[in-house]
């Protein structure tokens, strides 16, 4: 087996639970160390690069879980560095289709593929077109999400699973909306109060599992029960809301850049206008049932021994 993105917290736990088979020899990749730590064979490389589908060849997995899809989102406005990630993405595919040894592919791909837009449906289906302008992390997920559809239908055989998650949300991951919420004082736009959904880190992990045990072709929405107003998770880890213009908001996320808190693009966007996805295909085609709803994904965040007991 094949695991890319084993550097992140998703990864590395993931990792650890495929460890305790014994049917499993897993082979690790990231371009940063570790945050937990496993036994299995780990190599360090540049996702973004050739070496990437050279190393998959070299591995002959049966099984790729692409974690570190397109790049971590908080360098997306470096033109270069998405056309890298871009590279890399055809060069795992690449490697992929030349493989007979592949069954089984499963993408982490990211809500963010919708967008933001106000003009939005209320509620996004996986065969929803996104309206609006789109980020440069947007066009990389759509960009990556091609990439499979094509190679589907040239390798007919082989099962590929696109996992389309909302933000992943948890004390443990350390991306950019968690941090956000965890500010004691968080800005927020005036006049907007975003519907937000959340995947509970922990349940990012288990869907992995889940998948690799009941492989089911296709695209899935991925998010706990329920939504969220962004009010109502402040008020829940009594965090200060700061309503500032439409300026001053943009000015004041870009601001904590300074204290290396970077608040990429599509997540400005989703703190202005939100995103509601329709899960129903995760849990009766993939069945798969998180066993954390929005709310409780936020509350651990703010309150991790409390959480199971909310």
């Amino acid at each position: 087996m094949f695991v890319t993105g084993a550097g992140s917290w998703v990864g590395g736990s993931l990792i650890r639970r495929l460890e305790q088979r014994d049917d499993l020899e897993v082979f690790a990749v990231d371009d940063l160390d570790p945050r937990i730590d496993f036994n299995s064979s780990f190599r360090k490389l540049d996702l973004d690069r050739l070496a990437l589908g050279r190393y998959v060849l070299e591995v002959e997995p049966d099984v790729v879980i692409h974690i570190q899809s397109v790049g971590r989102p908080v360098k997306e406005e470096r033109t270069t560095a998405s056309e890298d990630r871009v590279i890399g993405a055809l060069s795992l595919f690449g490697a992929i289709e030349r493989l007979g040894s592949v069954s089984t592919v499963i993408v982490k791909s990211d809500a963010a593929v919708y967008g933001a837009s106000p003009r939005n449906p209320s509620v996004l289906r996986e065969a929803t077109r996104p309206q609006g302008r789109p980020s440069r992390y947007q066009r990389d997920l759509t960009e990556m999400e091609l990439f499979i559809s094509e190679l589907q239908e040239r390798s007919p055989d082989v099962t590929f699973t696109t996992l389309r998650f909302a933000s992943i949300l948890g004390p443990n991951v350390g991306n950019p909306l968690s941090r956000y919420l965890a500010l004691p004082v968080v800005p927020t736009q005036l006049g907007f109060d975003p519907r937000l959904q959340f995947t509970d880190e922990r349940d990012a992990v288990s869907i992995f599992e889940h998948t690799l045990d009941h492989p089911v072709g296709g695209t899935f929405n991925v998010a706990g029960d329920g939504q969220i107003y962004l009010s109502r998770a402040l008020r829940l880890g009594r965090r200060i809301p700061q309503p500032l213009p439409g300026r001053m908001f943009d000015a004041a996320l870009r601001n904590y850049a300074r204290i290396d808190l970077r608040i990429p693009e599509h997540i400005r966007g989703l703190l202005k206008n939100g995103r509601v996805i329709d899960t129903q295909a995760m849990r009766e085609g993939l069945g798969f049932e998180p066993r954390h709803t929005c709310r409780q994904s936020v509350l651990n965040v703010y309150h991790p021994a409390e959480e199971a007991t909310a």
